[in-house]
């Protein structure tokens, strides 16, 4: 039986107790709201001028503007930042800037959209180099080239001659790979940040057998890089030359792009004077029916080689191109080219099952180190297959 004096004790211990755990529980939300408190107050020093009102072409409203897209970052707890490596790469973040016109909130969100995408599509960005041979076969048929004069607004201009697409050879990742291992080498100028680009598809020759290995999924995948995902402006696309199945299938994907992409899709046929009413004349290769000389993929294709092997030091994580050193393979000794060379010469007279085996040999002794040393043709680099 519980008397009235030990009620009374019960009760004052666990009065006692509540108070002390409410006590406690009111430091820690405490601590939590001043935890909220200081996290907004530091969001919101940024107001609406903060965010939109920087010109680009003042040197004073760049450096505010990059300060406050830092801010943003260095407060953001989204997952697709965790890694904040960038925080302090001003010449990385500019291209964000420039890519939505320095309004600091929109490139706040492509430095976002950026980070997701590369952890969602890892596989895809692996290894982007200019040493991968799948990557170099599709730059040498032109995907993409690069013309070296801007047009008239300052814009670099970039040729895909679809035609010369070799489906058999590497796949439509394969050119997608190639297009952002470019576009990162071409953003590292300023001029091509602030003025954006053009893309010439000129689709002549374009079979519908290789129309049927454009797959969708991959076309998704590079809309979505491209519009909103990567620090690159497409100020216009123009098609020429494009047959009745490419049409249908830019119908197809058409409810993917936005507005404004769509507006800025032109589609001239075989009308190149429509063409040219856009894109001077004077800057276009003979086979746009331009005044410049014969377009030559392996123009660019050279100048990403040359500057693939010039790096100082390794690239940040961050950055899609990773740069791989191209080094000879040191030569065989002399005795054994020797002894190739006699095992090859003996070959006519013993018989055409000799002739195979001494063949193999020469290959794996020979001719393989003869291709170590060609970059174009590289098969020991280990640098990644097409996917």
């Amino acid at each position: 039986m519980i008397t009235g004096k030990a009620k009374s004790v019960t009760a004052v211990t666990s009065d006692a107790w509540c108070g002390e755990h409410q006590h406690e529980k009111s430091t820690i939300m405490s601590d939590i709201c001043d935890f909220e408190w200081s996290n907004n107050r530091f969001r919101h020093n940024l107001t609406i001028s903060d965010l939109k009102g920087y010109n680009k072409n003042e040197p004073t409203d760049r450096s505010r503007a990059l300060i406050a897209l830092k801010e943003l970052i260095g407060a953001s707890m989204d997952y697709a930042l965790k890694d904040k490596s960038c925080f302090q790469d001003d010449e990385f973040l500019l291209r964000f800037l420039y890519a939505r016109k320095f309004n600091v909130n929109d490139a706040f969100q492509l430095v976002i959209n950026y980070h997701a995408y590369r952890q969602r599509n890892g596989p895809l960005l692996q290894r982007l180099s200019v040493l991968d041979e799948n990557i170099q076969l599709a730059l040498r048929d032109g995907f993409p080239g690069v013309l070296p004069n801007r047009d008239r607004r300052g814009r670099k201009v970039l040729i895909f001659l679809a035609g010369n697409w070799d489906y058999s050879s590497y796949s439509l990742v394969t050119v997608y790979r190639a297009l952002l291992l470019s576009l990162e080498k071409l953003l590292e100028d300023k001029q091509n940040q602030a003025n954006g680009f053009i893309a010439i598809v000129d689709w002549t020759n374009f079979t519908f057998r290789q129309s049927s290995n454009l797959n969708p999924k991959v076309l998704k995948l590079m809309i979505e890089g491209l519009q909103d995902c990567f620090p690159v402006r497409f100020k216009a696309i123009h098609f020429i030359g494009q047959p009745w199945y490419v049409e249908a299938a830019l119908a197809v994907i058409r409810p993917f792009l936005k507005e404004k992409t769509r507006e800025r899709i032109k589609l001239h046929g075989g009308n190149l004077s429509t063409l040219h009413d856009c894109v001077a004349r004077d800057i276009l290769p003979t086979e746009l029916g331009g005044e410049g000389p014969t377009f030559n993929p392996l123009n660019w294709y050279h100048e990403l080689l040359e500057s693939s092997q010039i790096a100082t030091k390794p690239a940040p994580s961050y950055i899609l191109s990773q740069p791989q050193y191209y080094t000879k393979s040191p030569a065989p000794p002399m005795a054994v080219t020797t002894t190739t060379t006699t095992a090859i010469s003996t070959t006519a007279t013993v018989g055409s099952d000799f002739l195979k085996s001494t063949k193999a040999a020469a290959v794996k002794i020979g001719v393989l180190t003869t291709k170590a040393n060609d970059p174009a043709a590289n098969t020991l680099l280990g640098v990644g297959s097409d996917t």
